[in-house]
């Protein structure tokens, strides 16, 4: 039966929040679950004395991950802003403010006078002052609003901004300054109005409003500016003007120190408005040690505020654990029955950390149950084992459910209060805390626990001790000892597993078993106390730090570089960016260190700059480094040999010495692992690289730039890459206004070389557009797209594909009139060098279309030999994509003469092929082959009824057959004639059709060898087939090629098969009228022949060749017209002697396997040669012998198997034993007298088979002849009972006298009846049956013959039944020896 789990009893309160974040807030977290601990009070007394002015300072909130330093932010927050009544609720509701009435009544003085409070969540996107500046009166202002303060002070910036741009002048000025490269493509709305709509109507407009900072900044519009002395002056009138007091506190100020660190002389000038009027920013951030750094301007802003560090008391933690748990209601009572249960079970560890975490309540360790008392301690300091905010108390207690870590709710769905190990103790941490989180955990304590996994001969008990000593022995090093309940000691052992039966006073001695075997190791500590340790460690922490040193002395910049093999990367180029800049597809720059930065820089100065650009992205390991490498920067930028580089400065986040020190730590574990754990090495070398091209790369994507030029040697200020990628796109489009690259809506393949050739056809076609570049003529080319001349349209000339057609037509008609062709090398060039196309997908395509009015007539390609062809669509496709592509070659756009122009127009015509197809003389050629295949008679035979056409058709026949130098002339030939005869056209049109070439052909067939086609046709009933037979001959895919004799000499072999077709009738009395049939007839007739063709030419070697014909029409080989002309021959030569073998094949038949059919009568001789079922004739001599043979002695066989079966069925009148058994309900062995016995059985098993051999049959037949007594007695019924009597029911037969009666009760048994005679199955039944009548009676009857027999008769009688019954005997010895 199953016993109920703790998730039964309760759940975790939804309203509980594992931290405080905008989620958290936005979801309603109830602020009065704010545990008022120590430092939490202290916060707000600091805040009293901070709004009372005496300090002149703001406050500064720092604390490490899992204190709940952002709850306390927002408690405070809510504290000043909420009424009085609820105030005074919350300070009702905890011990520790009852105590704080004075502070009450203070907090509530300042909140009479009107305290306006602002909450903010993250500076992530916060990177320059302007964007403070925005966020900050944004703050205030929707905090005015939200309280319905009158008052908003001068107009907020957004409303500057939109007030300025909805002016005449401001608006025609920013629709003018939209339309060029940089702000183009900075801006994703094109004209001011949008700007405009966008400020009024999306209330997150913080990057629109920096990319109006930036445009002000660089264009001079001061009056779009917003500065810290107009930011003071908008909070100091408001703050007079409302009589109010501005409290903005600010969540996660971390990232502003660390984004803005070199420009916080602002930042102080807003903090310090404190000093003037009651203005309070109030910051929270990650502990200060984690962000400072030596600048003087960061101490001078430590200066401005006063700090307090909010720190998780032992005894508050327990508290808020035991606040997640929500008790169901109908479960309480019997839930605090069971907590007193669990609790009387840990008397030891609940002293023991109630001492240890100065907890005097001990309902309150009662609460978390049951979360063991010494697991909660480890869980109170777990975050201490992390990098950074990844794990804490809270997140363990409610973790995510998308996940799949065994965390608490993982724990009460699992285990119940009545299992074995009813509380989740220190070892039920390991997966929340190790195998989820090792990614974050330190490297120190990491080392320790990697160590369990090198363990593969534990069995479970030993596996669960081992864990605890191991997360108890990382958490106490990170302590440093200072907690000593923590320290894994055989008391601490003890305590950890109390209440567990099975481990409470056996972990020590589990621990000192793994110490035996080597896996622990057992360190004394004083006080004759132990404390066990992870065996491998011992003495490896000096040769981990010695490693480090290594590490850190060898990983200098540029190897640190080579190893983030993807920082190189870190500005995530666009599509259009990675093809214009990137050394490949990922979109990697090359990257510049201060060491090597002078070399790449003088690799790229002579680089090719026609439509690529060239960038180098500047990285440092540390501040120093920065500085330095920077002011060289600026010395090399300022050289002109250098003005085509661009030069990224990312040297305001450097990998800095935090995570550098991440990096040291996992490649010294690497090392450390190597040889001993190669799986634990991989994964620390793989963190050690993601430190590189994860975390550092992040933080370049997402930090400061500057970005130098030879023109702008000062460098321009970007803050993260997207603005970057800003800047580079507007290089380019400077260079190159009309690229177009970066239209909205294009794909990465598009923008990459894959399919020039098939993009470009699209291009040129117009066609429904599809596959990778679909979009492209909506994207791109626009109302251009499908407009006939677009580039003379007035209102499109001003497009930009219109301005680069009117430029390349120039160039191309220019071309013509000068040579009178182009080459594309010469075009591509061009677009290339003056508008910046780039070899990919998107330029094949509009290059296409460029060129599409030269992709037909009048215009024809010029291939790299010099050949013309026609120019078609995908001519011009292939000659746009051979060249952009990896195989450029020199091909010419060039016009035709009026000869091939005569040419292709008359083809067209005459022939009906399609004027895209004719692209050259050879290619017509190719098409006029299929068109005179289509025509199913050869073509010559026109000149049967030539109406002065003939010489032209001959031409063309000349054309089909001959290459392309000889083509050009024939094509130039027959354009001369069509322009002295402009109606040959119509007229050949008229002459080449199916109908006439077939009246062509008959006419040819009457005189061609006498008629002698026709008339074979009539002879074998072919009259309505040989046109088609002759058609198949000219369907072949060269017949067009075929000379006049060519073609006649295949009429003469059809002429052949018909000869032959007319023999087979003759001999086989068929009427075949094709091959196929014919060749059908002959593998028909030999299949049924009875001999070997190979047998019947060594008898008639004048048949030889005829039957080696024959061989191959069985075998289905070819015949070729050679061979079926030499059967001919030999049919006509020998048609008397095959004709006898095919008359007479029983003769035949004894001729050749006489040997075998000795003895047999003639009609015998027939059935055997009947009876082989193998298709002989193809069959060799000897095999054909054997089956001969085998066909002979089976018959022989089979007449004495007759015979036997015959003379059972005879005399019996069954067909075997088994059915007589059947019939007669007697197995039929019972019958056979013993003599015999095994004989007979032998004969019946005979008899019963499917198969048996010769002398099994003949065995039979004699068994017969020497018993024939037998079947008398099978036949007598009397002899059939007695027999059944006898061998069947046996010595019981007293008892059971009815045989019919004991046969129905074993045909029951579904036995088959011949096998009753030995089956022990029917013997039992038999007993049964008797045992059923002998004490149903049959005992009384002999009882009354032993009452009436005299104690001598008795004994007598007794004695010879004994000396007859063996089972008599042996009972009576038996109950002898029991006495």
């Amino acid at each position: 039966m199953a016993t109920m789990k703790y998730c039964e009893y309760f759940d975790i309160d939804e309203a509980y929040f594992p931290c405080i974040d905008e989620s958290a807030i936005n979801a309603g977290v109830d602020w009065k679950n704010t545990y008022p601990h120590e430092t939490f009070i202290k916060l707000l007394k600091m805040t009293e004395v901070m709004l009372s002015g005496t300090t002149k300072r703001s406050l500064w909130i720092h604390g490490a991950y899992g204190t709940g330093k952002s709850q306390c932010a927002y408690a405070l927050k809510k504290i000043l802003e909420v009424p009085e009544d609820e105030l005074r609720e919350y300070w009702d509701r905890y011990e520790p403010l009852k105590k704080e009435q004075a502070l009450l009544g203070k907090l509530i003085g300042h909140k009479e006078k009107k305290i306006l409070t602002s909450f903010r969540y993250a500076s992530g996107s916060i990177d320059s002052p302007q964007q403070f500046f925005f966020a900050v009166q944004e703050s205030i202002k929707a905090a005015l609003e939200a309280n319905h303060v009158e008052y908003k002070g001068e107009n907020t910036l957004k409303e500057s901004v939109i007030a300025w741009m909805e002016k005449p002048a401001q608006k025609a000025l920013i629709n003018s300054l939209l339309q060029t490269p940089e702000w183009k493509s900075l801006f994703s709305e094109s004209s001011a109005e949008e700007i405009v709509e966008e400020l009024k109507t999306n209330s997150n407009v913080s990057s629109l409003m920096g990319n109006i900072f930036r445009m002000s900044a660089k264009e001079g519009f001061t009056a779009l500016s917003l500065d810290a002395d107009k930011l003071r002056n908008w909070i100091k009138d408001i703050i007079t003007k409302n009589g109010l007091k501005i409290v903005l506190i600010w969540d996660e100020f971390s990232d502003f120190f660390r984004l803005n660190r070199n420009s916080l002389g602002d930042f102080q000038k807003i903090v310090s408005i404190c000093e003037e009027l009651p203005f309070y920013l109030i910051v929270v951030t990650h502990p200060l040690s984690s962000i400072s750094n030596s600048d003087e301007s960061w101490k001078i802003v430590q200066q401005r505020f006063d700090r307090v560090e909010i720190e998780l008391p032992e005894n508050i933690a327990f508290e808020l654990i035991g606040h997640a748990f929500n008790v169901k209601e109908a479960a309480k009572a019997q839930w605090t029955q069971m907590t007193q249960g669990l609790e009387s079970s840990l008397p030891n560890s609940i002293n023991a950390v109630m001492k240890a975490a100065n907890i005097t309540d001990r309902s309150v360790i009662r609460r978390i149950l049951p979360i063991h008392p010494i697991a909660a301690l480890v869980l109170k300091n777990i975050a201490h084992a992390f990098q950074s905010n990844q794990r804490s108390m809270f997140d363990f207690i409610k973790s995510s459910h998308d996940t799949d870590v065994q965390a608490f709710q993982w724990f009460i769905k699992e285990y119940g209060p009545m299992d074995d190990a009813p509380f989740l103790t220190v070892d039920m941490l390991w997966d929340f805390f190790y195998v989820k989180g090792k990614e974050y955990l330190t490297s120190d304590i990491k080392l320790i626990l990697d160590t369990f996994s090198q363990q593969t001969m534990l069995n479970e008990k030993e596996k669960k001790v081992l864990k605890a000593v191991l997360i108890l022995q990382a958490i106490d090093q990170r302590l440093g000892g200072s907690l000593p309940l923590l320290k894994p000691t055989d008391q601490n052992l003890n305590y950890t597993f109390e209440g567990i039966a099975e481990y409470e006073m056996s972990a020590k001695n589990i621990a000192a078993a793994l110490v035996a075997k080597g896996v622990l190791i057992c360190t004394p500590i004083g006080e004759g106390k132990k404390v066990y340790g992870a065996a491998v460690l011992a003495g490896d922490g000096a040769k981990i730090e010695a490693t480090k040193i290594d590490i850190r002395k060898q990983s200098t910049i540029s190897r640190l570089v080579q190893e983030g093999d993807l920082l190189s990367t870190a500005l995530g180029l666009s599509p259009a960016l990675k093809l214009r800049y990137a050394l490949n597809d990922t979109g990697a720059l090359p990257i510049a260190t201060i060491s090597d930065f002078t070399k790449i820089m003088d690799s790229l100065k002579h680089k090719d700059a026609s439509w690529r650009f060239y960038a180098v992205l500047a990285l440092a390991k540390n501040e120093d480094e920065a500085q330095n490498f920077r002011a060289l920067i600026k010395r090399t930028i300022a050289d002109e040999q250098y003005k085509n580089i661009i030069v990224i400065d990312a040297l305001s986040s450097p990998l800095g010495n935090e995570l550098f020190e991440q990096y040291v730590d996992y490649s010294a574990m690497s090392i450390y692992y190597q040889g001993n754990n190669n799986q634990q090495a991989k994964d620390n070398a793989r963190k050690a690289k993601d430190i590189l091209n994860r975390t550092w790369k992040d933080r370049i994507h997402e930090g400061q730039f500057y970005v130098y030029t030879y023109t702008n040697q000062d460098g321009e200020k970007a803050t993260g890459a997207g603005n970057v990628q800003v800047f580079l796109q507007s290089y380019v489009l400077n260079k190159f206004p009309y690229v177009q690259d970066f239209a909205k809506g294009l794909t990465e393949t598009q923008l990459k070389l894959t399919q020039a050739k098939q993009v470009a056809r699209y291009g040129i076609v117009e066609a429904e557009v599809k596959g990778l570049i679909a979009g492209c003529e909506k994207n791109v080319l626009g109302m251009v797209w499908g407009r006939k001349e677009y580039w003379l349209a007035p209102e499109l000339q001003s497009c930009p594909i219109s301005i680069i057609k009117t430029k390349l037509e120039e160039l191309i008609q220019n071309t013509f009139t000068e040579h009178g062709r182009i080459s594309i090398d010469e075009i591509y060039d061009f677009l290339q060098d003056e508008f910046g196309f780039s070899p990919c997908n998107l330029s094949a395509f509009i290059t296409g279309f460029l060129l599409k009015e030269y992709s037909k007539d009048p215009y024809r390609y010029i291939n790299a030999e010099g050949y013309p062809e026609a120019m078609t669509p995908d001519k011009m496709a292939e000659m746009i994509g051979n060249y952009i592509g990896k195989s450029p070659k020199t091909t010419y756009i060039e016009l035709m003469t009026a000869k091939e122009k005569a040419f292709y127009e008359t083809t067209e015509v005459a022939w009906g092929v399609p004027a895209t197809t004719c692209s050259s003389p050879s290619q017509v050629g190719i098409m006029l082959n299929t068109k005179m295949r289509e025509l199913a008679f050869p073509i010559w035979c026109l000149e049967e009824i030539d109406g002065g056409l003939y010489d032209v058709v001959k031409k063309y026949i000349a054309l089909v057959q001959c290459d392309g130098k000889k083509a050009q002339v024939l094509a130039n030939e027959i354009g001369e004639i069509a322009i002295a005869r402009p109606s040959i056209a119509n007229s050949l049109k008229a002459l080449l059709t199916a109908e006439n070439c077939q009246k062509g052909m008959e006419l040819f067939l009457k005189h061609f060898e006498g008629g002698m086609l026709p008339s074979l046709a009539k002879d074998i009933g072919a009259e309505n087939l040989y046109l088609s037979d002759i058609k198949n001959i000219f369907s072949v895919k060269h017949s067009a090629l075929w000379v006049g004799e060519t073609g006649q000499a295949e009429i003469s072999k059809l002429i052949v098969e018909y000869q032959l077709i007319k023999q087979t009738n003759s001999l086989l009395n068929t009427s075949c009228n094709t091959k196929e049939k014919m060749f059908t007839a002959w593998r028909d007739e030999l299949k049924f022949i009875g001999f070997s063709g190979e047998a019947l030419k060594a008898k008639h070697p004048e048949l030889d060749r005829i039957i080696s014909y024959l061989l191959k029409i069985v075998n289905r080989e070819d015949l070729l017209p050679d061979i079926l002309k030499s059967w001919l021959h030999e049919m006509i030569a020998h048609r008397a002697e095959l004709a006898e073998v095919l008359n007479d094949r029983l003769s035949v038949f004894k001729e050749l396997y006489g040997a075998y059919l000795e003895g047999f009568s003639e009609l015998e001789i027939e059935e055997i040669r009947n009876s082989i079922k193998n298709d002989i004739f193809p069959a060799s001599i000897t095999v054909s012998n054997q089956w001969v043979k085998q066909a002979a002695e089976n018959y022989r066989k089979n007449q004495l198997k007759t015979q036997l079966f015959n003379l059972w069925k005879v005399e019996t009148n069954t067909k075997n034993p088994i059915e007589w058994s059947a019939r007669y309900q007697t197995p039929i062995l019972c019958m056979i007298e013993a003599s015999y016995y095994e004989e007979a059985k032998h004969v019946f098993n005979v008899l019963n088979s499917a198969m048996q051999s010769d002398s099994d049959i003949r065995s039979a037949l004699t068994f017969f002849d020497s018993h024939h007594e037998i079947f008398d007695i099978l036949n007598d019924e009397n002899q059939r009972d007695q027999k059944f009597r006898d061998k069947i029911i046996g010595s019981y037969a007293t008892l059971l006298p009815d045989v019919n009666r004991v046969r129905g009760a074993l045909d029951s048994l579904s036995i088959n009846v011949y096998d009753w005679i030995d089956s022990p199955i029917v013997k039992q039944k038999i007993q049964s049956l008797a045992s059923a009548e002998y004490f149903a009676g049959g005992s009384d009857k002999a009882i009354q013959l032993i009452d009436g027999m005299s104690d001598a008769e008795l004994k007598q009688r007794l004695k010879e039944l004994v000396q007859k019954d063996i089972d008599l005997g042996i009972k009576i010895i038996s109950s002898e020896g029991e006495k």
